[in-house]
Formats: C-alpha cells, structure tokens, sequence
C-alpha cells in the first residue's frame, strides 16, 4: 500500500515520546506548529476558511524579530517541524524566505502552503533549498474557474502555471529533495476542471496533485479515474474517499489531535486549524503570553475539555488522528500480552 505524505494519523506512531507522554498524562506538546506569517493575501477565494472564521480579519504580519523570537518558543517546546500556512499566503510577508532560513537553523522541518503568485527566482531558490515540502493552492484547470473560484483576472492563472514549472525545474537544477505539490477543492464548479488540472500538472513535473473536497460540498467527482490513471512512478495523484463522506458524524468525545499540532495565528495561539480568528478557541497572545505559559494554562485545558463538536468541520484536519487516539485512550487489560 502506497504511503501518502498526508496520511496524518499513521505519522503518530514515528514519534513514541509523544505518544508515551499522551498516554501516560492525557497531553503532550506539538510536532508540528502551524505559523502564519501573515493574514493578507492577495486572492479572495470562494469558501476561504481562513476568511470565513475570522482568521483574516485583520492584515497582521510578523517582522523578523518576532517571528525568530516565536520559531524559538516552538523549538524549545519540542517541535519538530513548522508549517508555514494562513490566515493569508505566507508570501505576502516579505520577511517570509528570512523565517524559512532561520527555521532551517534552528534544525526543524519546514512545509509551505501557498497560492504560488509570488514565487520568483531568489525566493524560490531559498524555499526549494530549506522546505521539506510546498503546496500550492489552485483548484482549477482553467483560465475562467480559477477567476471565478479565486476572484482574480483569468490571466493570472497562466502567470501560477508556469511558476510552478519554474519551481519544479529549478528543483532538478540545483537538486533540491523538497516535495512540490499542487491542491485542488473539488466542488460541482470545480470538478469538470479535473482532469485537464491533472494533465497541466503532471507536464508541469511537480509531485503530486491532492483532491479533497471544498468544506460542505461532498460531490463525488464523477472523472477521478480518469485523474487517477495519469499517474506515474514520479506523478503521484491523492484522492481520500473518506473525505467525500456527508453524512459522516464523529464518534469520539475528545479532540486529542490538537496536543500533537498547534496554531499560531500571527501572533494569537488557537486551539484548531480550523478555529482561526474565533475567540472562544483562542488559547493566547504571545504579546502577553510565552508560548510555554500558553499550552500550560488553565485557560487551554478548559478549552479543550469544552470544544463543541458542533462548531467542527465533521471530517476536519485532524480527524483521522483523533480516530486512532480514541482507540489507544485507555489502558486495556493484559497490556503485555499481544
């Protein structure tokens, strides 16, 4: 069975010491810190979560300064990787390829979620020499739904293509091992784009494309075979049943996945992903607050032990990794035999 980079719940089991401190105390701190570097962004997407939540409510960015004095604070947490994603696109901060460095520095994973607009010849360099991944957000295989799904000109949408083939051959020219993938929302305006989006990016030699689904439209895309069968020992083409189910209800009674993933919203530390601007998800300031003082608060654990299910996105983020969490909570009889 082929192993995907987002199979997020099987990742768990490579990092025993927060596992063994989880099971032994119900808690444990991060792996992986998502950090916005910014909440502007220069598209203004259909269904933008991020906007949608309140995570964009502002245009905050990050100067150098404070974001090496946050990328310490999750080093010295124990993190191992950092995601840099939004609230806005990462890119829209000109210090963003400066926090790439230092992350690098300081000897953590980097991953990059982008609209890829701002890509140029020393940015990109710096991204492809430091980042363990980067994908790019499209959602479309043409000229006009890109327009109508990211409110941008449609001639924008070729700029976006032949940066990612910029990337991916100055990848092969300085041979860089970092992962370069392009994410695609399916939705019943987006679906008929599928396939020539699939064709456009395996011409375009990146690594993989991702379909999952906008949030709220679980339409089957009636043409993934025909993506799926583009793919090629070097193409790798990422679809998820599960996701497309609606009906789907959790059946645990605790988020455990946020012990092992934090958000860091600019400068306000979240409970969720998905949670971003929402105050009463909001865990700190690290204006006020260090981020040590945050995670150990009376204020996180009680947010924690009250998140409404009912403000979650059913099949979230960190749903499968709650999903095996809940099977491990709880000592079984006999531990020692197997």
């Amino acid at each position: 069975m082929e192993k995907s980079p987002i199979s997020l719940h099987k990742k768990l089991f490579y990092h025993p010491d927060r596992l063994s401190s989880f099971l032994k105390t119900g808690s444990t701190t991060p792996i992986t810190w998502e950090l916005d570097p910014t909440n502007n962004c220069n598209h203004d997407c259909i269904g933008c979560y991020a906007k949608g939540a309140g995570g964009r409510s502002n245009n905050e960015f990050l100067r150098l300064e404070e974001a090496k004095d946050y990328v310490d604070q999750i080093h010295d947490l124990g993190a191992k990787a950092v995601n840099l994603t939004g609230g806005g696109d990462p890119m829209m901060n000109r210090a963003t390829p400066e926090i790439v460095s230092y992350i690098k520095s300081k000897g953590m994973d980097i991953g990059m979620v982008t609209n890829g607009s701002l890509f140029n010849d020393k940015n990109s360099e710096i991204i492809l020499e430091n980042c363990t991944w980067v994908r790019i957000s499209l959602d479309s295989g043409s000229p006009k739904v890109f327009s109508e799904i990211r409110r941008r000109p449609e001639k924008e949408f070729w700029i976006i293509i032949d940066k990612i083939g910029k990337l991916a051959a100055l990848k092969r020219k300085i041979e860089s091992d970092c992962t370069i993938g392009v994410g695609f929302l399916t939705s019943k305006q987006t679906i008929p784009d599928m396939v020539e989006f699939t064709k456009l990016m395996r011409s375009s030699f990146i690594d993989y494309v991702e379909f999952r689904p906008f949030h709220g439209d679980y339409t089957i895309p009636y043409n993934i075979d025909d993506c799926l069968k583009m793919q090629t020992e070097t193409f790798k083409v990422h679809y998820n049943t599960f996701k497309y189910n609606g009906s789907y209800k959790k059946k645990y009674c605790k988020c455990h996945g946020q012990n092992f993933s934090g958000i860091i919203n600019v400068h306000k530390v979240y409970v969720c992903c998905h949670f971003r601007g929402v105050e009463k998800y909001e865990l700190g300031d690290l204006r006020e607050s260090s981020l040590e003082e945050i995670w150990n608060s009376d204020r996180r654990k009680n947010i924690v032990d009250n998140i409404d299910f009912n403000d979650c996105i059913a099949l979230c983020k960190l749903d499968l990794v709650n999903r095996s969490l809940s099977e491990l909570e709880g000592e079984p009889s006999h531990v020692n035999f197997i």
